[in-house]
């Protein structure tokens, strides 16, 4: 099997730490002989990061358009942990168990039936939470009256580079369910997600190095809930060039950020409670 030679180095840089070789004025995404002749994605959440290649090192070849990239599993940073979304606008690490303590939902009255909060608790607190100390004003109530929630949406994001031409898929698999919710409920679990080309996360600036424009990160596919990537892969997002624009010993200079929201869509308490627990797979395709 064929080895890299490639030779890593750590830099610190305003307090984030970036993974670079030498020469200093570029990444390895430019000097690597198979990221520059055959072409690679990396995904990465600004800490640690995995190489997924067109070169197939297995069979000696390139994967055929259209197939899955090689993740390669010899690369000894990633050994140090693997990528892990992050909380869209940080690189705090996205809860991986669900419900934490301080995530909640704004909960209010929906007086005609549309979903959302017409009527909102006031009193001692803000917290969401209907208790003792809140109160409300009096309202009419008809039929069309419910609890219902503001927002339970969750934002995650990972940050990618590229030699290649690419697209990525999407898939969920059910974990557990309890309660009132089934696996049915994934179809009213909503899926959104785009590409935000540059800005900075807590202090680690991306997307300087990267190529922008229109067009270039198109969404495909009809991914608009979770019930829609149950089963195959469902690729959701083309990205039409390399996103690497130019040398960089900075990785995330030559990143993009793929954002995706979740959370259920217009929830009330007439769809009961319970906990549906999920793993959303990311993967990669050479176009």
């Amino acid at each position: 099997m064929s080895k890299r030679n490639i030779y890593f180095r750590s830099a610190a840089l305003a307090g984030a730490a970036f993974l670079v070789c030498a020469p200093a004025h570029a990444s390895w995404l430019d000097t690597d002989f198979y990221c520059r002749v055959y072409g690679c994605v990396v995904a990465h959440d600004g800490f640690t990061f995995e190489v997924y290649d067109v070169y197939d090192f297995s069979t000696g070849r390139a994967v055929a358009p259209g197939s899955k990239l090689v993740r390669w599993r010899t690369n000894p940073i990633i050994g140090l942990g693997a990528v892990t979304p992050v909380i869209t606008g940080t690189r705090t690490e996205g809860p991986q168990a669900a419900p934490l303590r301080d995530e909640t939902a704004l909960v209010g009255i929906d007086r005609n039936g549309d979903g959302t909060i017409d009527v909102l608790p006031g009193g001692n607190t803000a917290d969401g939470f209907i208790d003792a100390s809140n109160t409300l004003n009096p309202f009419l109530i008809s039929y069309s009256t419910d609890l219902v929630s503001s927002d339970t949406s969750a934002q995650r994001s990972f940050y990618l580079s590229s030699r290649t031409p690419f697209t990525l898929s999407a898939r969920i698999f059910a974990v557990s369910s309890s309660g009132e919710f089934t696996p049915q409920h994934y179809a009213n679990i909503g899926f959104q997600y785009q590409v935000t080309t540059s800005g900075t996360d807590d202090g680690m600036e991306f997307g300087a190095q990267a190529k922008r424009g229109g067009g270039l990160y198109r969404p495909i596919g009809t991914a608009n809930d979770l019930g829609d990537l149950i089963g195959a892969p469902m690729q959701i997002m083309e990205f039409r060039q390399d996103i690497r624009q130019k040398d960089s010993a900075s990785l995330p200079a030559q990143s993009v950020r793929f954002d995706y929201v979740y959370g259920f869509k217009n929830y009330d308490l007439s769809m009961g409670a319970g906990l549906l627990s999920y793993r959303i797979e990311f993967d990669f395709y050479r176009q």
